[in-house]
């Protein structure tokens, strides 16, 4: 966050780590035609004393950069005070990514995992600022006191009024947007490295994520509808149970739930401990434009529906809002 007038009006300054010079510079001539300015290093070490000096607002980083593995510097910048939760750091790579290297990318704190060289400039430009966009809310929330302090997530009062920001743009834009949820695992203290890791994995950059109590949190998320809604659902179940699972059909009930037979860790569901024990709600609208739509309304229909998880699990672990249970 900016610690001065001065630095508050400042274009938004990008370090870039990388040894290839050519490839580097191509990064600084787009990123320079489009507002930023930018700071190279062609080393680890030459790149962290540059964090030192440039405060820089997001960081693009290659996996081969000399003196130190991309995931390994990813993970020490992670851990500098420059560097805040918001921060975006972008690994780059020329080859195309495996599905096991894009994880363990978001696993070492990374915010995103480019590959190849050939550069989209306006792609570019626009993942950067919804990156930054992303960084000012969350300096905000810090300033405002809207954060929680040990996991770094929106605490209740900071969710509640992201998602009247989420809400007046979605109704402008009449556009969909959904809130899950859930509730992790109950083995010893809630581990706050796995719930961070979690939520890089399964949410987006656009989501807001909140911690509502010790072991509950709230995703908001924009542009998503009651499917896309049970979709994240389903990755942060099977993301806390370290399993890939093939999508049960959806029961005749309508619910988009998961009975005993098709549920997240369920009876039959094959899931280990923990995964029997993440349970979630969650409701989404299609048009947030309609008349008399409140968004934080979705926030208390989630929560409705992961008490009702709560206490019928063997009527789906994930559930949807449903009119009956706003006076369960």
């Amino acid at each position: 966050m900016p610690s001065s007038p001065a630095a508050a009006r400042r274009p938004p300054v990008v370090l870039i780590g990388d040894a290839q010079e050519w490839f580097a510079r191509a990064l600084e001539t787009v990123l320079v035609q489009g507002g930023y300015g930018v700071v190279k290093a062609y080393t680890a070490s030459t790149l962290l004393q540059q964090l030192e000096r440039a405060a820089p607002d997001a960081i693009i980083l290659a996996f081969d950069l000399p003196g130190a593995t991309g995931l390994g510097l990813c993970r020490q910048l992670r851990a500098e005070s420059r560097v805040t939760a918001g921060t975006p750091i972008v690994l780059t790579q020329p080859a195309p990514a495996t599905r096991r290297e894009t994880l363990n990318a978001l696993r070492a704190g990374a915010s995103e995992l480019w590959v190849g060289q050939q550069l989209d400039s306006e792609e570019l430009l626009l993942r950067l600022a919804a990156g930054l966009r992303a960084k000012a809310d969350a300096d905000r929330a810090w300033a405002s006191g809207l954060v929680d302090p040990t996991t770094e997530l929106y605490n209740s009062r900071g969710l509640a009024r992201r998602v009247l920001e989420i809400g007046a743009e979605a109704r402008r834009r009449a556009r969909p947007m959904a809130a899950v949820a859930f509730t992790i695992p109950k083995n010893g203290a809630p581990d706050v490295v796995l719930v961070t890791r979690v939520l890089r994995e399964a949410a987006r950059a656009s989501d807001a994520v909140g911690r509502i109590g010790p072991r509950e949190f709230i995703v908001v998320a924009p542009e998503a509808g009651p499917d896309a809604a049970l979709r994240l659902a389903e990755r942060l179940a099977d993301a806390f149970s370290g399993k890939r699972r093939t999508r049960p059909t959806r029961g005749a009930s309508g619910r988009g739930g998961r009975g005993g037979g098709g549920g997240v860790g369920g009876e039959g569901g094959g899931g280990g401990p923990e995964s029997s024990e993440f349970l979630a709600g969650y409701d989404a609208v299609l048009d947030a434009s309609v008349p008399k739509f409140d968004p934080a309304v979705l926030l208390s229909h989630a929560s409705a529906a992961l008490a009702a998880a709560a206490r019928e699990p063997g009527a789906g672990r994930i559930r949807r809002f449903e009119s009956e249970l706003r006076d369960a």
